[in-house]
Parts: C-alpha cells; structure tokens; sequence
C-alpha cells in the first residue's frame, strides 16, 4: 500500500508557485491544488475578501485536501503564507499524516523587484489573478509573505536566480531521496 504526499509549496504572490507546481506534476503523478481554483470558485457566488468569504475558501481547500489525501492522491498544494496562518497549514497537512502520508515544505521566493514585474504576466491574467503592481506592492507591506512557516523544516528556493524547470528538479531530488 502507497501512502499518500503531500508537496506544500508556499511564497509571495507572483514568485511563480504554479508554475513550479506544473512542471513537478509535468514529471511525477502529483496534481495541483492552487490557491486560485478555491478562490475563483467562490468568488462566483460571494464578493471576494470578505469575512465569510474567507471562511468558505478554507473549508473548501480543506475539504479537498482531506479528500485527496483519503484517496491516497499526491498533492500539490499552493499557498501564499503569511504569519498566522499556521492553523491553516495544520489543518492542510493533518489528513496526510493522518493516512499515514508524508508532507514537504518548498519556499519560493524572490526579491521584490523581481515579483512586481512578474505581476504583469500574461499567464497571471488567465488565471484571474492579481496583476496590479500597486496593489502587490500594498500588500506585501501589509503581510509578512515572506515568512518561513515556523516549525517545518522547509526547503527554500530563490527563483530570481533559479528557472522554475531547476526548481523543479531540485524539489523532486529533495522529496524522492528524504
């Protein structure tokens, strides 16, 4: 019997974690739960940032999560951490301990800089993403997305200096030989 893994990617908005994330699953059967299908699933029925918003978004995550991992589906999972979210992370990675699965933790990162000339992308636009500089500069003063999740030994990548195919490579060397 297989036990089910669980890749837990994480970083500011626009440092290229699905992107990443698809060239993992390009080469090992992982599928990809990124940040943006929850939220551009709810926000077809409720206004988006919102309190309840917010709380939906969760449990919908959770909820898929806790189903992959019952099936024993490795995952990817992508996320933009920031200080306090550390409930949420537990309640990510519990169904996969809980089946007896492993989870890793890659942090992705680049400078400043470098993130709000990637906000611009076309790809990001595709995905219904934030493509605002402005608006990526405000809000990475106002969260700390550049924080290391306390208490998982994470992986970290720079990806100003790193293609995401590197990445990538990197990441699949650190999960199949730990």
């Amino acid at each position: 019997m297989t036990t089910p893994r669980l890749l837990f990617l994480y970083g500011p908005p626009a440092v290229g974690k699905l992107t990443v994330a698809r060239a993992i699953a390009d080469r090992l059967p992982f599928k990809i739960l990124h940040n943006h299908v929850t939220i551009d699933a709810v926000t077809e029925v409720l206004p988006f940032g919102g309190e309840t918003f917010w709380r939906v978004v969760g449990r919908f995550r959770r909820d898929i999560v806790a189903a992959a991992a019952e099936e024993q589906i490795d995952l990817i999972y992508t996320y933009v951490f920031a200080a306090g979210d550390e409930q949420h992370v537990a309640d990510i990675v519990r169904p996969y301990e809980d089946a007896g699965g492993r989870a890793w933790f890659v942090q992705l990162l680049a400078p400043r800089e470098v993130l709000l000339q990637r906000v611009r992308s076309e790809s990001r636009k595709q995905h219904g993403k934030l493509v605002d500089p402005e608006t990526l500069d405000r809000l990475l003063d106002e969260h700390e997305d550049f924080t290391a999740i306390a208490a998982r030994d994470s992986l970290t990548i720079d990806l100003a200096v790193t293609s995401a195919r590197d990445a990538a490579n990197r990441i699949i060397d650190h999960i199949t030989t730990d």
